[in-house]
């Protein structure tokens, strides 16, 4: 199945509506940094449609995205989304409201799978396979109402921090073209902070979240492992991969997180972490949203993310001196919101991770884990060419980068038949049960024994570098990412540059719900979000000013007659302080290729 190319098809969607529509509710409804709460007023007071809305980030997908400064965030554009948001407004003019995301447009990254619509993954080989089914979060979103507007570019593979898609080109940092938007989850980032959709997903091994998201100035969730199914997403590392909302507000995170978190016992093949979970408690995460939540908090800055630690024992980073000035007045706003402040040494940092975790990712068990995965996604796309992994052999030149180090190792595995499930491999669940007393030993504890609610540091230790070399100093990578533990990354502001800053609040696992609470607290506080200044075409331009002046009139009239409605694959290098250089090393190896 052959889907036509995204710059017509977006084309025929613009005519659809027509000019006039959008152009009128412009001087209505800002879309410009609208939350979720916005939308829903608007909604409900009459003002706006979902297929408005929808039309109208079509028109800047059409002149920021494609055109203009070409930010290249969206690689593919859902051919049905003005019909699927013309539905859901009949419903609405029914009196059925699916949920609160209910004609709410959204981007998910291009390692999910939407029925109906190509996943690539970021590959070029990728891109006549269509979904059948969509991935268990897609289902999530399409039950509260969503539309679903497009898959956001992504790193090949994601793979690294770059933002460069083999399948759709590079992604354009919206604030300096110059500057890396970072990755792998870089068009969902991206397209957040241009206000091209109202929220979107995105995906992380290693901080392919939190970078992206510090490095385009939104607020990005890494969930706790396990918390969001994975199920119907391309897994890099199965055993710490999550998916997660990016967002411009804390708020819309929350709301996201709401219709995101179910138990689906029966499924979620790849989720490793399943056993350990009892129960996916669903909450509303919305009800943390206080702006007295940080007041007798104490929150723990690690010496190892603030450039206070002992770089001998390899347990510090340097931070730039920009990073480290905006950090220190991060510090006194959460000191004025009522936060006690503590500099620590997290255990679960300086310690050596337990022997069984290292041997299982030292020995080709997470390759075969893999295998299994790939294989099992591939299968179920029905493609005509590629009904197999393997097949993949005879498709993707040699030269490829990915041929050698992915493509040829993973489709030899599944060629010998040594593909297994997690189920199937007991060293495992071993693993990870070691890794998960680890982290009550070394992390939990420390936390209950000290006082500690949360951790806060910065998100990247580095400024946003050049696109040329987009490496991210991230902070957090062992706690974060190895145990499974959630953190949300809020902007803190902007260099002399104009280089975005982040902070990142780390918790307890599943302790989502505290997170978000300070961070929204922060927010409120100091409101450090901005939009970047996107310059349309010139010619696009001249056409928006004709159209102001020609129908200003018409504007006027339908004002007033809505008025009295309306509402007013370089990752952070783990860190593992152990004397056997083989088994560091072979972790070491296995993330950063991976």
């Amino acid at each position: 199945m052959k889907l036509l190319k995204q710059s017509p098809l977006l084309a025929a969607q613009v005519v659809m509506l027509g000019i006039f529509p959008t152009a009128v509710l412009a001087s209505t409804f800002k879309l410009e940094e609208a939350t979720i709460p916005d939308v829903n007023a608007a909604f409900e007071a009459g003002t706006l449609t979902s297929q408005e809305l929808t039309q109208m980030y079509l028109d800047r997908i059409a002149t920021y995205d494609q055109a203009g400064p070409k930010l290249n965030s969206i690689g593919f554009v859902n051919p049905n989304v003005l019909q699927e948001a013309a539905q859901l407004d009949a419903l609405r003019t029914q009196g059925t409201i699916l949920g609160p995301l209910h004609g709410i447009p959204v981007v998910v990254k291009d390692s999910y799978n939407v029925k109906g619509l190509p996943t690539t993954n970021g590959v070029e080989a990728f891109k006549s396979l269509i979904a059948t089914e969509d991935a268990f979060a897609v289902k999530k979103l399409k039950e509260a109402g969503a539309v679903i507007l497009g898959k956001a570019n992504m790193s090949t593979w994601a793979s690294s921090l770059d933002g460069v898609s083999e399948a759709y080109g590079p992604v354009v940092n919206p604030y300096a073209p110059n500057l890396s938007p970072g990755g792998s989850s870089s068009g969902s980032a991206v397209s957040v902070a241009a206000n091209l959709t109202m929220f979107s997903m995105g995906g992380e091994t290693g901080g392919s979240i939190r970078v992206p998201s510090a490095y385009d100035s939104i607020v990005g969730l890494k969930p706790s492992t396990g918390l969001i199914s994975v199920d119907g997403t391309w897994p890099l590392v199965p055993q710490q991969d999550v998916i997660g909302p990016m967002a411009r507000t804390v708020g819309d995170i929350a709301i996201a997180l709401n219709t995101l978190v179910d138990f689906e016992p029966n499924k979620d093949p790849n989720n490793i972490w399943n056993p350990f979970i009892p129960e996916k408690i669903r909450q509303d995460y919305t009800s943390f949203l206080s702006d007295t939540s940080l007041q007798g908090k104490t929150l723990g800055l690690p010496n190892a993310y603030i450039g206070k630690g002992d770089p001998e024992k390899e347990e510090s980073y340097p931070i730039d001196p920009q990073v480290a000035a905006a950090f220190e007045q991060a510090k006194k706003v959460l000191q004025e919101q009522g936060a006690k402040l503590v500099e620590v040494d997290i255990p679960a940092y300086t310690s050596s991770f337990p022997e069984e975790y290292i041997s299982f990712i030292g020995s080709g068990l997470p390759a075969q884990n893999l295998a299994y995965y790939y294989e099992q996604l591939i299968k179920g796309y029905n493609d005509d060419e590629i009904k197999s992994f393997v097949d993949l052999r005879n498709i993707v030149p040699q030269d490829n980068p990915f041929y050698s180090n992915l493509i040829q190792p993973i489709a030899n595995i599944i060629e010998a038949g040594n593909a297994k499930s997690w189920q199937e491999v007991p060293e495992v669940t071993q693993a990870l049960q070691a890794l998960a007393n680890f982290r009550t030993e070394k992390y939990e504890n420390f936390m209950t024994a000290n006082g500690i609610d949360a951790f806060v540091f910065p998100t990247v230790g580095n400024i946003v570098p050049p696109k040329e070399n987009p490496f991210a100093r991230l902070f957090g990578f062992n706690e974060a990412n190895i145990l499974g533990l959630p953190a949300i990354t809020v902007p803190m502001g902007f260099s002399p540059e104009g280089s975005p800053l982040s902070l990142q609040f780390l918790g307890n696992y599943f302790g989502e719900a505290e997170i978000i609470g300070y961070a929204y607290d922060y927010e409120l506080a100091t409101k450090f979000r901005r939009p970047p200044v996107l310059v349309p075409e010139p010619t696009t331009v001249s056409a928006l000013v004709l159209l102001g002046l020609g129908f200003l009139t018409f504007r006027l009239k339908r004002r007033h007659r809505i008025k009295k409605n309306s509402w007013t694959v370089h990752y952070e290098q783990v860190l593992i302080t152990k004397d056997e250089t083989k088994d560091k090393n072979a972790l070491s190896e296995y993330i950063s290729v991976r």
